[in-house]
This record gives C-alpha cells, structure tokens and sequence, in this order.
C-alpha cells in the first residue's frame, strides 16, 4: 500500500506537505511494545477493560439492552435509507433531500452512543492504542520535501499537540492503520465513505455547493 501525502500547517501557519511512510516491521514490533507497555500500565491504575464496559453500564443504568436496541434500529434506518440513493431514477433535488435526512439520521446516532463511546474511548486498549498510534507517528512522518522526520521522538510529538501539524499527522497515522485492516485506500475525511457524501460527489453536487459558498463569501467580504 502507498504512503499517505497530506497537506497540513507548520507551526507558523505556513502551508506544509508531509508524508505519512509505511512503517517497517522494526517499528511495528516497537509500537506493539508500547501498546503492551501502555495497556499494562492502565490496567494497573484500574481503567476498564473493552470486555467490561457493558457490564458496568448496566449496572450504573448508563447502557443497557433497551439503548441498543434503540441503537441497532437507528442502524437499520440508515441502512434503509441509504438503499434510496442506490434509484438511477433519482432526482438531484430528491437525491438531495435523502442527503440531508441521513446526515440528521447519522446525527441522532451518535448523540444516542455518546454515552457509550465516552466510556469505551477510555478502555486501557484505548488508551494503550494510543500511545501505539503516538509512536508509529512519530516514526513515520516526514517532510514530503526535505525527507526529514518531523517528529525526533514520540516525546517530541507529545510537546507539540497543539500544532496543526501534529493533529493532522496522528489522523493520517490512524487511517493509515485502517488502511491496512480494509484492505483499501480511505480518504482523508472518512466522512467521504458515507453513502450520501459518495452521492453527492458522484453527482457533482458537493462542488457546486462550495462554489456557490464561495460566491456568498466574495459578495459578503
């Protein structure tokens, strides 16, 4: 699979193009060693495991079989809804009202898991797939034009979370990861992949829609 070219910003807010290069299997041994490193560490300090959350929101009455259910139809729904956009015979003004109902359907879910995945976010395999995920960035990025490693140590990446720069290289690292787990190419902006943005874009309507931003923001300025 292909490295990962992303545009981002430097420190001074200069444009800067990075490369996300595919880790060796040296560096992914030592990733895997601070994952493990990581997870051991949470554990001890008592964080959940992924196989204990369930558990413990029900008994706290935070999550239980009603909310996934609720879930699960919410699911459904999208699913359903997503089959429309598959009618050749659709119309664009149509198309687009399918669009928006799935971005408000997709909405619904999230805010109904949030719950959830606050909880889940902080698993000790969360926390300690971040810290693989820090290091491989660390590694793995490099100036597109120099060659240069952004990033000395993953130490170094931890000092600069606030750059643009660094936030931008953890999601190409991340995606590059899921990459490899599909089996396929992913953008940038995993929104991309949903069924409505797909529509829009194969219809030519996700352009003309920031064209026509762009003309409110000319007569605006």
């Amino acid at each position: 699979m292909e490295d990962r070219i992303f545009n981002t910003k430097d420190k001074d807010s200069n444009d800067w193009i990075l490369r996300y290069k595919r880790p060796s299997q040296k560096i992914l041994s030592k990733a895997e060693l601070a994952y493990r490193t990581a997870y051991s560490d949470a554990f001890r300090r008592g964080l959940l495991l992924n196989s204990e959350v369930e558990d413990v929101m029900k008994k706290r009455g935070l999550w239980g079989s009603e909310k996934e259910v609720e879930a699960q139809k919410m699911r459904d729904e999208i699913a359903k809804v997503e089959e429309q956009l598959k009618d050749p015979e659709l119309t664009n003004e149509q198309g687009k009202l399918v669009c928006e109902k799935l971005a408000g359907l997709r909405a619904e879910l999230i805010s109904h898991n949030r719950m959830l995945t606050s909880v889940t976010d902080n698993t000790a395999e969360s926390v300690a797939n971040e810290e693989r995920n820090q290091f491989l960035t660390s590694e793995c990025v490099f100036d597109n034009k120099t060659g240069i490693r952004v990033y000395k140590d993953v130490e170094n990446f931890k000092d600069r979370l606030e750059e643009q720069a660094t936030t931008d290289s953890y999601r190409e690292t991340v995606i590059g990861s899921l990459e490899v787990f599909m089996g396929k190419a992913l953008p940038s902006d995993l929104t991309d992949e949903y069924a409505e943005n797909k529509w829009l874009k194969d219809r030519g309507l996700d352009e003309a829609e920031e064209s026509a931003a762009e003309v409110v923001e000319e007569k605006t300025a």
